[in-house]
This record gives C-alpha cells, sequence and structure tokens, in this order.
C-alpha cells in the first residue's frame, strides 16, 4: 500500500506511520504538478490544505481509496466526485475541539476585558484603569452559530461563567442540555449579545454574514470566527464595526490567509480592521495547540490502520 504524505508532519508520527506495513512517500515541499506527479501510484493521500483536490487531481489518482485530512475543512476537496468515484475521504473532526474552545473564551476574555490595550498601554507607561473598565460576560447571551463538535466546546465551558448560550445548527435538532439551550436564528437576532461562528465553509455559507446579516441583531454584539475566513463578507463587519452594529470582534481566520498575494481592495481591508483597537485577529490558530495536534496525527494512523485491516480481511 503506497501512502502519499504532501504536507508537514512532525518526526515522530512519521516513525509511526513507518512502523506499518506501507510505503512512505513524504514529501512536505512538493507543489500541485509533483502531487499530480505521485498520485496515480497511491492508495492514500494524506494532505492539510496544499492542493486543491479536483476533478483533474482524482481522474488522475487511478489506485487512490482514502483519503485523509488533517484538520476539519473540506472545501478545497471534491467531495461529490469522490463520492462518485468510490473514493473515501476523512478529516479529523473533533480532534482540535479542545483547542477551539479554549481559544474561543480567551479571546472573548481579552476582547469585553481590554486586555490587548491595557497591556499595551501599560507597556508605552500609560495607566489608564477607567478607559479599560471590563464588560463581564457572566448573565450575557451568546449565540453560536453551529452546534457540532466545537461549538459544544466552547459551549461547556461559558456555561461556567454563568452565560445563557443559545445554539442554532440547521441540520440537528434536539440537542439541548445542561450547556446549552437549542435556538433558532430568530432567536439568537432577538437575544445575542454575543455571536460565534462554528459552521464549515460550504457554498451555503460563504459569504453568510453580510449586511442583512448583521443588520438583523437586536443588541450590539462581539463578533467571533474562529471557523473559516470567506463565511465573513468583511466588508460588511468593517460597516457594520462602523455603524456600533458590532462593538468588538474577534478574529481568527480571513477570506485570504496568503498574505503575499492580496489584492490592493483585500489589504485596505485588512489595514481598516487592524487598526481597530476593538479587533483581536491570530493567525488561523484556534486549533493549533501541541495536543491538537497529537489527537490529529494520531487519528490519521487510526485511519491507515483501519483501511490495512480492511484490506487484508478483503483479501481473506
Amino acid at each position: 500500500m503506497n501512502v502519499l504524505i504532501i504536507d508537514p508532519f512532525p518526526d515522530p508520527w512519521y516513525s509511526r506511520l513507518q512502523e506499518l506495513p506501507v510505503e512512505v512517500n513524504y514529501v512536505p515541499k512538493a507543489d500541485r504538478a509533483v502531487v499530480l506527479a505521485l498520485l496515480p501510484e497511491a492508495d492514500v493521500l494524506i494532505m492539510n490544505s496544499k492542493i486543491q483536490v479536483d476533478k483533474e487531481a482524482i481522474d488522475i489518482a487511478a489506485k487512490l481509496k482514502l483519503i485523509v485530512r488533517a484538520g476539519i475543512g473540506m472545501d478545497h476537496i471534491d467531495m461529490e466526485y469522490l463520492k462518485q468515484k468510490g473514493i473515501r475521504a476523512e478529516n479529523t473532526v473533533g480532534a482540535n475541539a479542545d483547542s477551539v474552545g479554549e481559544q474561543t473564551v480567551g479571546m472573548l476574555l481579552a476582547l469585553r476585558h481590554n486586555l490587548i490595550t491595557a497591556n499595551q498601554e501599560v507597556k508605552n507607561f500609560f495607566w489608564r484603569r477607567e478607559a479599560n473598565r471590563a464588560g463581564e460576560i457572566g448573565k450575557k447571551t451568546i449565540g453560536l452559530i453551529g452546534y457540532g463538535h466545537t461549538g459544544q466546546a466552547v459551549a461547556r465551558r461559558l456555561r461556567g461563567f454563568g452565560m445563557k448560550v443559545l445554539a442554532y445548527d440547521k441540520y440537528k435538532s434536539g440537542f439541548g442540555d445542561e450547556w446549552v439551550t437549542e435556538a433558532s436564528m430568530e432567536d439568537i437576532y432577538e437575544q445575542a449579545e454575543m455571536v460565534s461562528l462554528h459552521i464549515p465553509l460550504t457554498e451555503e455559507t460563504r459569504g453568510l454574514c453580510d449586511d442583512a446579516f448583521f443588520d438583523r441583531f437586536r443588541h450590539p454584539i462581539t463578533f467571533l470566527n474562529l471557523a473559516r475566513g470567506p463565511i465573513v463578507n468583511m466588508t460588511a463587519l468593517l460597516r457594520a464595526m462602523d455603524d456600533q452594529q458590532v462593538v468588538a470582534a474577534a478574529i481568527d481566520v480571513l477570506p485570504n490567509e496568503k498574505f503575499d498575494t492580496l489584492t490592493m481592495r483585500e489589504k485596505k481591508t485588512y489595514e481598516s480592521l487592524f487598526a481597530r483597537k476593538n479587533v483581536i485577529v491570530s493567525p488561523h490558530i484556534g486549533g493549533w495547540s501541541h495536543e491538537s495536534l497529537d489527537n490529529i496525527n494520531s487519528r490519521i494512523i487510526g485511519f491507515v490502520e483501519e483501511l490495512i485491516r480492511q484490506s487484508a480481511d478483503s483479501e481473506d
């Protein structure tokens, strides 16, 4: 069995994979052309988000049985065409949920307690207590849009602060429990004082947070996006901030995260976002902890081991 790996992975994980009865082709610096040249011999493709797994790539991969995505988002993989070809695709959903949950809470607290601004001011010898008076999150209402693994991880943590946690998930029902109250989007628009996104990027969610979205909230909101950048129309977000409909924002993901490819318009949009004291940004690290990396890598090994067992059973 040939296993093609096209993104960097840690040495201990690579050593574990080599212990399995597989031939490993590890090319972490390969570009798309190299990957396409190697795909015809691959039974398993292990990747992050380096290339688009489109019709061209899938048609070349004549032996391919399994794709494993180290992470959650599958928007760069043509899942429908894989299904037609009978090729299995897996991600490591849930493996980084605790990390995202912790960072969501951390960013929310940093915003509400003005920690970033206060830190910078004190280091510049400004001692401004009243200007940095906090707004507590206890007894406030937060709306979670999406209630999968990460949404659940956030809810469990926020309930400990005494928050009212509402959650809407288009594809789930009957999930209300001690941590969360199941809600409609109308409930969230009406009640939420803070909003956090925990949904995948699909054609349905792309650009979901537009002018109409922000305008529907009854209260000014603190807005958090630790999901996917293209879900949010950045021009709409900036307009909502200018109108005080969004009073603060925590952003871990951006529509274009390759800064060397930014258009002039994208660059100006980002400059406006980054200049605001009521905005915290981080470089897509919500699920990027040491522990989540271990979880993700163990899950990948498990998928390969499962395929090996299935292959052995079919031969018997």
